[in-house]
């Protein structure tokens, strides 16, 4: 069940991550300390757990540890985590007598279930499975390991993981990072009880960096000063400042103000059953320290990016800030994202976050991916011997979770071996990740701005909605125009448009007001706009991105490049999803409209690849309600909006359509003409004859033969100006910019949300909306169009 899996030899596997100048001392002669579990394989999971526990305690096999039960993972986290007893290393030092243990004080995870043929995710061998029960079964069991893996990487700071998989009487160690997992091969431990018991008693020899814990993050306990600052932060303040869109008094501004939203998130993150870290970020020369508890944003998986995104508290400012920690693709010819926005904040671009430091954490990297590569570079030299353990074939299910290596991976000469700062480690020489390799190779990096925002999910009308997108429209044309960035953000999606509550005063600096604008984030795929053209397709085809949002174009063709064209649609895609899902349209069926236009993908240069969404954007350029009852419509400015986007867009891909035919079937060079000596035979002189053929007759013959054929296919002079207007922003903004003037706009068109849903926008369904003209907040622009909802005030510009 694990594709991205790589096989090492037991003394492999102990050399490389289990080094240590001796041995585990010889078992007395007919010692077994695993005798009791001599018919494990027909055991229930719960029993060889109890006896496993008891066998490593009472022989003492983990010098400094002891295997004990803990308390069940947090729900929230992971639904891929059975409710069942768990038993984990704890240090014994973390055990109180007599107490139960907490999980996050765990250093390796041990994952028991009962035998069965077959059931092993990481076996390379084939069975007969005519129902595909057994593929049922291995799928559940690697899910089960990786979601345990998963939390721990959430919650603990992890560079890697070890993890002990016992199955009836067979054993692996695993070793897992963000890339994949490394596994022994799976051993008898009845029969061959010295192998568990040096692996357990190398594992006790280990030091908290050699266990996978991250040198960079100080876990904070109970009773510790930054433990109670932390508290401290989290108390509601006088000053903390609503977020609702309104005119605000001078009383009300606390410089800088710190909005109620932001101390939530930040006291809902100090959970009690979630371990606090003060984290290091790289600032320059210096290293700043943020405090954290429980992330706001946590990516699914084991593998990948393992995004986690904190409301922070910066110990040198007193300030809550975002703090993004990430396993970027370790790619040569990519700049990070906190490089990225310094030449954006430096260049003035608006409406993107302001950095305030970045950096990879200390040379940390993955190296599954180095032994994935190191062991097939050896089976392609040694075809006839092969590698000691092949690498598992049985199942994709970590490749579709890390991209693949091709020329988006980069490595680095002789850096310190990663992810591991063991006294007994040595450093070895890393080699470039070659193009085949199914894993990825990823580094860690965090990076901090000044931004705390909402998700856009918390608009809270229809034109509020479409103000945000109309900000970050106005970023990406920025970025992509100034000629100190020249940039495309490459991954437009709904989860990086986001909400931003921002204070804005007249010309005068007076009359300030509270309104919400987007801020466009997330920029670590963005690329330069001239290198569009000319990246390779090994680049273009490890295509990344959020697929719902991204173009029909550039899933169709995956080794095309980025275009504002492309950019310029997901910005639409983003509006039809939030739109459809949350405002009041005639749409009958919100979930399978969204489930058939936004998830149905039949694969790269397929006709209608994204299903609905193709059969928009290509044919019909308009967007239609279920089963065909007519068009879809909101009754509401947003029509037009959406009109104009899809009519252009349709133009768009039929001028792309036809262009791209006339190119494949049009010669590079004429073919000549042959010579007339070819022919002898032949009387190529023609006798025009005046009795038999009328000459204006024979003329329209004569050019009908000469004329270019006539194409129905052909794009018409207006389908071109139409495809002209999604080329560049301009004409995008133009349209936008009218709506939002529209004065047909509801302050009530938003579908009631549920009472859990934070900021509520249940209490703006009903209410009546009032037009007021307001000062000009922005000098040169048109004065902003105020609503008063419910007595608060709701202004967009």
């Amino acid at each position: 069940m694990a594709t991205s899996a790589v096989h090492l030899t037991t003394e492999e596997f102990r050399q490389e991550f289990l080094s240590h100048p001796g041995d585990f001392p010889s078992l007395h002669a007919g010692s077994n300390p695993f005798f009791a579990l001599k018919t494990a394989n027909e055991m229930e999971g719960s029993d060889i757990a109890e006896l496993i526990v008891a066998a490593v305690n009472d022989y003492g096999l983990v010098p400094g540890s002891k295997i004990l039960a803990h308390d069940p993972y947090p729900s929230s986290i992971s639904d891929k985590v059975v409710r069942e007893p768990f038993a984990a290393f704890f240090p014994t030092r973390s055990v109180s007598a007599g107490g139960h243990p907490l999980w996050v004080d765990q250093t390796v995870p041990i994952h028991v279930q009962p035998y069965r043929r077959g059931v092993d995710p990481f076996d390379d061998a084939e069975y007969i499975d005519g129902y595909g029960t057994l593929i049922r079964s291995r799928k559940q069991a690697f899910d089960r390991i990786s979601a345990v893996a998963e939390v721990l990487f959430a919650a603990q700071q992890r560079v890697f993981l070890f993890m002990l998989f016992i199955i009836g009487r067979r054993f692996r160690v695993l070793r897992w990072d963000r890339a994949g997992v490394i596994t022994t091969p799976d051993t008898d431990y009845y029969e061959h009880p010295h192998l568990l018991c040096d692996m357990l008693w190398r594992i006790g020899q280990l030091d908290v960096d050699a266990l996978g814990f991250d040198p960079s993050a100080t876990r904070i306990r109970s009773g510790d000063i930054d433990f109670a600052r932390m508290d401290f932060a989290g108390l509601k303040a006088d000053t903390d400042l609503d977020y609702a869109e309104r005119r605000l008094r001078e009383s009300e501004l606390d410089v800088p103000p710190v909005f109620a939203y932001v101390r939530t998130l930040f006291r809902t993150s100090l959970a009690a059953d979630w371990p606090r870290f003060r984290l290091q970020v790289s600032d320059g020369d210096r290293t700043r320290s943020y405090l954290v508890g429980k992330p706001t944003f946590l990516a699914a998986d084991v593998t990948g990016r393992g995004t986690r995104g904190y409301v922070a508290y910066d110990c040198e400012t007193g300030r809550f800030v975002w703090l993004k920690d990430v396993w970027r693709a370790s790619c040569k010819i990519a700049e990070t994202e906190g490089q990225i926005l310094r030449k954006l904040n430096a260049a003035g671009v608006q409406r993107v976050p302001t950095l305030i430091c970045e950096g990879d954490v200390r040379d940390q990297i993955t190296i599954t991916a180095d032994w994935w590569q190191r062991i097939h570079a050896h089976s392609s030299a040694s075809p006839a011997s092969g590698p000691p353990s092949p690498p598992s074939s049985s199942s994709a299910a970590l490749a579709g979770a890390a991209s693949p290596c091709g020329g988006k991976r980069k490595t680095m000469a002789d850096p310190p071996d990663a992810n591991t700062t063991s006294r007994h480690r040595k450093r070895r020489r890393r080699e470039p990740i070659a193009s085949d390799c199914p894993l990825g190779q990823n580094k860690h990096y965090r990076i901090v701005v000044q931004e705390v925002c909402m998700p856009l999910k918390h608009f809270r009308y229809g034109r509020q909605l479409l103000a945000v997108v109309s900000d970050c429209v106005v970023a990406h044309h920025q970025a992509e125009t100034n000629p100190e960035t020249r940039i495309l953000h490459c991954d437009i999606s709904g989860g990086n448009i986001l909400i931003y509550p921002k204070i804005k005063r007249d010309q005068e600096g007076n009359n300030p007001l509270l309104i919400w604008t987007g801020i466009l984030t997330d920029w670590e795929l963005a690329k330069p706009v001239d290198s569009q053209g000319t990246a390779s397709e090994v680049i273009q085809g490890d295509r990344m991105g959020t697929y719902p949002f991204m173009s029909v174009n550039l899933i169709t063709h995956m080794t095309k490049p980025v275009t504002v064209a492309d950019e310029l649609e997901s910005f639409f895609h983003v509006l039809v999803y939030y739109a459809v899902r949350n405002l009041r349209s005639n749409c009958t069926n919100i979930t399978s409209w969204i489930d058939n236009f936004f998830h149905s993908y039949e694969g790269p240069k397929r006709m209608f690849t994204c299903g609905e969404k193709s059969v928009t954007m290509e044919c019909t350029g308009r967007l239609e309600n279920c089963s065909w009852e007519g068009p879809l419509l909101f009754s509401s400015p947003m029509d037009s909006v959406f009109d104009f986007f899809l009519k252009s867009l349709r133009a768009h891909y039929k001028v792309m359509a036809y262009e791209a035919a006339k190119a494949a079937h049009r010669p590079k060079t004429p073919p000549p003409s042959p010579p007339l000596w070819l022919f002898p035979d032949i009387d190529i002189d023609i006798d025009d004859d005046d009795d038999e053929y009328d000459p204006e007759q024979l003329a329209g013959w004569k050019a009908s033969l000469t004329a270019e054929p006539v194409d129905e296919f052909a794009p018409t002079p207006e389908d071109r100006d139409l495809a002209e207007t999604v080329v560049d922003h301009k004409y995008i903004l133009g349209r936008l910019a009218s709506a939002l003037n529209h004065s047909y706009w509801k302050g009530n068109d938003r579908i009631p949300t549920t009472k859990d849903s934070e900021p509520s926008s249940s209490a703006m369904c009903h209410c009546p909306l009032v037009c007021i003209s307001l000062l000009d907040v922005r000098g040169s622009a048109p004065a902003p169009t105020l609503f008063v909802l419910e007595g608060s005030l709701g202004i967009f510009d």
